[in-house]
């Protein structure tokens, strides 16, 4: 099984070359809304305990 890791790398890698959520989830076997919280995360710097939990 990847580490959490792992997987935040693999889904900024499918977001960067233009898949959908939709795809990425389906590729990786992990929820599609962990692929917008991932994504959301990588955008914005946040306080720590606030938002999504992926």
């Amino acid at each position: 099984m990847a580490s959490e890791r792992d997987t935040r790398v693999k889904v900024r890698a499918l977001l960067d070359a233009e898949k959908t959520p939709t795809d990425i989830s389906r590729l990786l076997g992990v929820a599609r809304m962990s692929v917008y919280c991932i994504d959301k995360k990588d955008k914005i710097e946040r306080k720590r305990g606030s938002g999504c939990k992926a």
